[in-house]
């Protein structure tokens, strides 16, 4: 369940991200947002689904 969490909140990061490398850019609709956010999200998701079997999670402390 946490990794779907993840998955919609990095669409949303992502979505933020392209637009506003999009508009430094200056390209004008000329991008595909959508595929771009939606690769970007699945590598982030990734990322944090690494992280936690690596077990960097600092929340979780074994005594």
């Amino acid at each position: 369940m946490k990794y779907i969490i993840s998955l919609i909140w990095s669409f949303i990061f992502a979505f933020v991200v392209v637009f506003i490398v999009s508009s430094i850019l200056g390209t004008n609709g000329e991008v595909n947002t959508l595929r771009d956010c939606a690769i970007l999200s699945v590598l982030f998701t990734g990322f944090v689904a690494l992280l936690d079997a690596v077990g960097l999670d600092k929340k979780r402390k074994e005594d």
